[in-house]
């Protein structure tokens, strides 16, 4: 390291990045008091994750089994209709992140965007899957997308400064994995309520689908039998998973207001002293920071193949495991949740003691092999009419999932540092939306290509059940497969490239305490970078 500013010298991955498992002083570090976050303000952001993940991946958990199984509208079509909804994503978020990045408010930047966005958006989703009976595909279309669009839209008032929140609420290394690290434990606890979801209401189809047979006496035998009552259980999930949903909003309302009634913004004066700036601007410089392009490419790739995973998995479980059985299918994905549970908890722990030993950099990609290693192993353990043996690898796979996400975002929240450094501002609202937005697409890339292909390359068809080809359901298990494993080795690539290191998030860390040292004392306007 030179004795030239650090906003100033090089960034480029070749003369930063430091050597595997390098580490100065982690042993020894310990947290000043005033970036040390206390356990309730800790607790209510955490609970912000809650409500986050049931708003994003609740979707996930009844998109397709909602409109294709039960309503009948095609994949390719479900798929179609996300995809508009995230392309008004692509002017929402960076419109949301700059407004909160410049808002002035007795009650901060972050806070108010927070409230208003949990509960619009805890009132939206259950409405998306109120569709009237005996609609065309058109018409169900059309529902769809416009819901999505709203729905979309009241979330990124939640995410955009939920994310951005997180960033500032310390500028401490350690303290930033410690932060998401306790995240991720109310996380692995809260999210087994949405891998419940579909399982619950396909259970309470199932009790529905017994009463109504009861009723009707239903003479039949064997298949027949149980054809019917899979069927009846399709039809009732039309009733029971709107009710589930409104549970789902109460849980995205109550968690989302917490941290704007319960966490400090740390930069909120140092913000509003600053001058605004274009915010196509802002993308645009943010477009060329590498360490924000590799950590949320990183974040992306990742999301592109766990997602189309998201998309298959339930016809993976329900079709090539359980042979079409649609509440065995439901069941399985919840056992591996439960498995999740335990050991992402564990992995949380794990991470939070490697982290004082080992730089994130390379426990992150140390990580990302495990994630690698234990997609491989879906070849020799997801076979049919042997659900239990897919748990065998759930442990590993948990386990490095926790660590990457923990690690992940840590290094976020360094890289939101390193751009005030670069840049002079702090712009967490327009890093999460830039961030978001890119997440969102590459999800929203996961449900077109998982829609697409299960349609067109895979070749389900839901009118078949669990009679499907033995063709279509080896392409079902390989291509499930082969997403997660090919993924993974583009992100272990990405991440090598990344340049932010202890020691010189260290260096970051003194020249901003000087820059804000000198703010406060001046009573004006930040500096523009290079005038510290």
């Amino acid at each position: 390291m030179t004795d030239q500013p650090l906003h100033e010298q090089d960034d480029s991955p070749a003369t930063t990045a430091p050597s595997v498992g390098q580490d100065s002083g982690s042993e020894s570090h310990q947290v000043a008091e005033k970036d040390r976050i206390p356990i309730g303000e800790k607790s209510a952001y955490a609970m912000g994750v809650v409500s986050d993940h049931f708003a994003q991946f609740g979707i996930q958990q009844f998109l397709l089994p909602f409109f294709n199984v039960v309503m009948g509208l095609s994949p390719a079509k479900v798929s179609l209709a996300m995809g508009f909804a995230r392309l008004w994503d692509a002017i929402n978020d960076p419109a949301v992140g700059s407004i909160s990045d410049h808002w002035k408010s007795r009650y901060g930047r972050r806070r108010p965007f927070i409230f208003v966005g949990a509960i619009l958006t805890g009132i939206v989703f259950p409405l998306i899957w109120l569709v009237p009976g005996g609609w065309s595909e058109g018409q169900m279309f059309a529902w769809l997308t416009v819901a999505l669009i709203i729905y979309y839209t009241s979330y990124s008032l939640l995410s955009v400064p939920y994310e951005s929140l997180g960033m500032e609420l310390t500028q401490d290394y350690v303290e930033k994995t410690k932060l998401f690290t306790f995240r991720t434990y109310l996380m692995r606890i809260f999210d087994m309520g949405i891998w419940a979801m579909l399982p619950l209401a396909t259970w309470i189809a199932a009790l529905l689908a017994d009463q109504q047979m009861a009723l009707d006496a239903v003479q039949l035998a064997g298949e027949a039998l149980e054809k019917q009552k899979e069927k009846l259980t399709e039809e009732n999930l039309a009733r029971t998973i709107p009710w589930v949903a409104v549970g789902a909003g109460v849980m995205i309302m109550i968690s989302g207001v917490l941290p704007a009634f319960f966490c400090k913004e740390r930069f909120a004066e140092v913000a509003q002293k600053q001058k605004g700036e274009n915010p196509f601007k802002t993308v645009w410089s943010l477009l060329r920071n590498p360490p924000f392009m590799i950590v949320m490419g990183s974040i992306a790739l990742y999301l592109l193949g766990l997602s189309s995973n998201a998309v298959l998995g339930f016809y993976v479980n329900t079709y090539y495991i359980e042979g079409g059985d649609v509440k065995s299918g439901a069941f399985l994905g919840l056992y591996h949740s439960l498995v999740g549970l335990i050991f992402g908890i564990l992995g949380a722990f794990i991470i939070e003691i490697l982290s004082k030993r080992i730089d994130k950099k390379p426990l992150i990609m140390g990580c990302v092999v495990v994630l690698f290693l234990s997609a491989a192993s879906w070849w020799i353990t997801y076979l049919p009419g042997r659900p239990y043996l897919t748990l065998v690898s759930r442990p590993f796979l948990t386990l490095a999932e926790t660590g990457y996400w923990v690690l992940i975002l840590s290094m976020r929240a360094d890289v939101a540092d390193w751009d005030e450094l670069k840049n002079g501002r702090r712009r967490e609202g327009m890093i999460a939306a830039l961030g978001n937005w890119m997440i969102k697409l590459s999800i929203t890339l996961a449900t077109v290509i998982g829609g697409v292909m299960l349609q067109y390359f895979v070749g389900f068809d839901a009118d078949l059940g669990g009679d499907q080809s033995p063709e279509t359901l080896s392409l079902l298990r390989g291509t499930y497969i082969f997403t997660q494993m090919g993924t993974m080795v583009i992100v272990f690539f990405v991440l090598a490239l990344y340049p932010l290191s202890r020691a010189k998030m260290a260096k970051v860390r003194e020249e901003l305490d000087a820059r804000h040292a000198a703010l406060e004392a001046e009573g004006g306007a930040e500096d523009e970078p290079g005038t510290a």
